[in-house]
């Protein structure tokens, strides 16, 4: 860790931003999101991350133009070389299409579609999956299968 205070500010803020999105899932009558490390994390935590990192090294990352400053953002399985703000990921959970078989996943409410939530530093990576693609092996996790 650097002993530079910019960097030292600039880290304390990203953790703020990630402990904040953690309290606003929860707020939201949601269960806190998985907490783990990329390698014991399922395969599409580790898809979609490795998708957002490398735009965000080649620079094709792409950011919700609500994003001004460290804040609760999401990456979304399904669009994992853009950044968006909490408010535009609450809007799209009702738009969201499966991440299994591409259908519409109905996650307007807890009981339509299953979500997989983890936490990284300063985002969360959401997957949503529909309640039939959920099945046989039903919820778990935060909000879904591990799949």
């Amino acid at each position: 860790m650097s002993d530079d205070p910019a960097q030292l500010a600039v880290t304390d803020q990203i953790r703020a931003a990630g402990e904040h999105a953690e309290r606003l899932l929860i707020a939201s009558g949601r269960p806190a999101p998985v907490r783990t490390t990329p390698a014991q994390a399922p395969p599409w935590f580790r898809e979609t991350r490795a998708v957002m990192l490398r735009a965000e090294e080649d620079g094709s990352l792409r950011h919700c133009d609500h994003l001004a400053s460290p804040q609760p953002t999401a990456i979304l399985a399904e669009a994992p070389d853009r950044l968006v703000c909490w408010d535009c990921y609450t809007k799209a959970q009702a738009l969201r299409s499966c991440h299994i078989c591409g259908g519409p996943a109905g996650t307007r409410s807890l009981h339509g579609g299953v979500e997989a939530v983890i936490r990284g530093p300063a985002a969360v990576y959401s997957r949503v999956i529909c309640r039939s693609c959920a099945e046989p092996a039903g919820p778990r996790g935060t909000f879904g299968n591990g799949r």
